[in-house]
This record gives C-alpha cells, structure tokens and sequence, in this order.
C-alpha cells in the first residue's frame, strides 16, 4: 500500500453507502474510492473511469501501486457511455454538478441496473427532480462536512415509478427522523446555506419563489433538535 489514501469525508459518506461488490466510479480521477474500498475488503472488483487521460493515468499508477491491477480496470471514457454491458452493483458519480450528474444517467442503461450513489456539486435540486420524475426512488440523502464545506449524498434505485417531493424537499432534500436526530449539526448548516441564498435572491429580486420556500425551510431548521427553543 505504497500510495494508499484515506478518502476525505465526503467520499467517506459515500463509500458508507455501497450495497455491493462490483461498483462503477465515474470521473475517479486517483481511484481513490476504488482503491479504499477493496483494500477494505468492501468490494472486489471495480471499474474506474475518466474522460481525461491525465486523472486516468494517475488512477492507473495509483491502481498498480497497491497492487490491485487484478480487481480495478481503469477506462477512458465520457460518463457512462460503453459500460451497459457491465453489470455493477453499485454506480458512484461523485464532484461534478447536479446537471452533469443527471446528463450522465440519462442516456444510460446500466444506471437503471445498479444502485447510484450520487454526490452533486451544485444544483442538487435539480438531480432530485430529474430523479423523481424518471422513476428513481431517492432511498436517503447524507451530508458530509470536508474543507469547511457541507455535501450532499444522494442514493437511488431505479424502480419506474414516480415519487412525491414537495418544492422544499426537492431544493432541500429528505432526511429520515434518525438521520436528522443524529447529525441536527451537520443538517442545520446545510438549511443555512440554503437560508443564506434564498434570503440574497428574496432580497435583490423579489423572488417570491424564493420567499416561500425560504419560510419552508425555515421551519425544516426549526424542527432539527439543535434549533428548538
């Protein structure tokens, strides 16, 4: 394990929600994912891939560096495209932007096959809503703090039906009871972000869009335990 490295907590939270033991880890860059979780003994084979030779490369030597060239097979490729035949457990689509992440599922066979695991960027709510409203039950949201930053984690499974998300919900996301019990911290500054943008786009424009769901997820912040009074 000569270059071995710990994923920061965002791809932690992210690794915690592999069903599996074959996963597809798109734009893996150093292989980083792949590379903790068989080493972990959590998986057995993986496919890294990358649209750039550069961070395909360096997956490559990270890859070969802890010996695992039998259980991780890099590929150069855009998103998903090429890989319907595979058949993983598990799809991991982690630092890009909710659009993009919806672009790559879109077109793609295998990711109604396999369990997602999806770690939007930007415009979360955006993927939520392309999830719902393309058969995806969102099965449960996690947020994870690295670099002074709170990220959202998104796990789905394709089913064929439509789910139910009030506006809030999808601009927010779902958290279970237990989950928000445990993690009312971490759950608070993510709706205060969110507060923060709404209050500016309420303030400079008008949006009473943005006030609405501003006052929806006022009370979302409310109800954390941290924030009652």
């Amino acid at each position: 394990m000569t270059n071995f490295q710990k994923p920061d907590p965002r791809l932690s939270a992210a690794a915690e929600l592999v069903r599996g033991d074959f996963i597809i880890d798109v734009g893996t860059d150093h292989a980083i994912l792949p590379v903790y979780l068989c080493l972990s003994g959590n998986i057995s084979r993986a496919i890294a891939s990358d649209i750039n030779r550069g961070p395909l490369e360096r997956a490559e030597k990270n890859i070969a560096e802890n010996g695992l060239s039998d259980m991780i097979e890099p590929v150069l490729t855009p998103g998903l495209c090429g890989l319907d035949d595979r058949s993983p457990t598990d799809i991991v689509i982690a630092g890009m932007g909710g659009i993009m992440i919806k672009d790559i599922i879109s077109p793609s066979e295998v990711a109604k096959r396999a369990h997602l695991i999806l770690q939007p960027m930007t415009h979360a709510h955006i993927l939520r809503g392309y999830l719902i409203e393309n058969g995806f039950d969102i099965c449960e949201e996690r947020l994870a703090r690295a670099d002074g930053r709170v990220y959202v984690i998104i796990s789905a499974q394709y089913s064929g039906k439509k789910c139910d998300y009030s506006e809030a919900e999808l601009y927010a996301g779902r958290f279970t009871n237990g989950y928000k019990s445990k993690n009312s911290a971490l759950c608070s500054e993510h709706y205060e972000k969110l507060l923060s943008t709404l209050k500016k786009k309420t303030e400079l424009g008008g949006d009473k869009n943005a006030a609405r769901l501003y006052n929806e997820i006022y009370e979302m912040k409310k109800e954390l335990p941290l924030c009652q009074q």
